[in-house]
């Protein structure tokens, strides 16, 4: 037996649940969270190990420098003529 198709059964999959509240247009017109800043900043801090209950963004900052510094640039390419 199936079930009866609903207004939900419309939305896109990341807002069947979502609080308008949470979200904002963008200025290219595209519906986006408010806190999409605050969030990336947290998975960069995950991706880099840091799981601290309290961080400066700044260390975060700095952490990312550091890995960026550390990986080496590509060779140059010679241009052909």
């Amino acid at each position: 037996m199936s079930r009866e198709v609903t207004e939900r059964d419309f939305r896109m999959p990341e807002f069947r649940d979502a609080d308008p509240k949470d979200y904002e247009f963008r200025r290219d017109g595209k519906v986006v969270r408010k806190d999409r800043w605050e969030r990336g900043v947290h998975s960069i801090r995950y991706a880099i190990g840091d799981d601290r209950n309290e961080f400066e963004i700044e260390d975060i900052v700095n952490a990312v420098r550091a890995l960026v510094a550390a990986i080496a640039p590509p060779p140059e390419e010679e241009e052909e003529i």
